[in-house]
């Protein structure tokens, strides 16, 4: 069910090793949770011109209902924006300290 506060839909998705079967192995990303209401909310023009300066490259603040199976290192595919990734570069942060809505802060990755 999406709600007017999450119109968006994200999935999580954390790197594996996986055999190669010749002794070695090659790193894929696997969906850990595959459907997740969100809102992906753009910096604004200021909002990045600001986060260059302090030369933190984020360009997405990604809000979601509150889960305690997601970590900073995973990353996230925006559906709704032909399987967008986005890479996460913070800790979640509980907005309001609440327990209710988490936040990652992101940029645009492969």
């Amino acid at each position: 069910m999406v709600y007017d506060e999450f119109p968006h839909e994200i999935s999580f998705q954390k790197s594996k090793e996986i055999p190669t079967g010749g002794g070695g192995s090659k790193k894929e990303w696997v969906d850990v949770i595959s459907s997740c209401e969100a809102f992906v909310d753009p910096l604004t023009g200021s909002e990045y011109y600001q986060a260059q300066q302090l030369e933190n490259p984020i360009e997405y603040n990604v809000y979601f209902p509150y889960r305690d199976d997601v970590a900073n290192d995973m990353r996230i595919i925006w559906k709704d924006q032909n399987d967008k990734v986005l890479v996460i570069k913070s800790h979640p942060i509980d907005q309001g300290g609440q327990g209710e809505i988490l936040c990652f802060k992101c940029q645009s990755g492969v």
